[in-house]
């Protein structure tokens, strides 16, 4: 599942996805990122388990962004 970073506070990012936050541990992270990121969203059980930022969308997201 993929979401957008919503902001990121003391130890616990923000996340949106389809209408949904979710708040993440950053131990969770795997990569550096920062608000307005596109991120891959892992589960098991229900629970959020890995997030991975992801490049491609981040930069299509911020090209589409300039644009407007």
């Amino acid at each position: 599942m993929q979401g957008i970073v919503d902001r990121i506070e003391d130890d616990i990012v923000v996340i949106e996805t389809e209408g949904t936050m979710y708040n993440v541990d950053i131990e969770l992270v795997e990569d550096e990122i920062s608000e307005g990121d596109v991120v891959d969203i892992e589960f098991a059980d229900n629970e959020i388990i890995c997030v991975t930022k992801d490049y491609s969308q981040t930069q299509e997201r911020e090209a589409y962004i300039e644009e407007l």
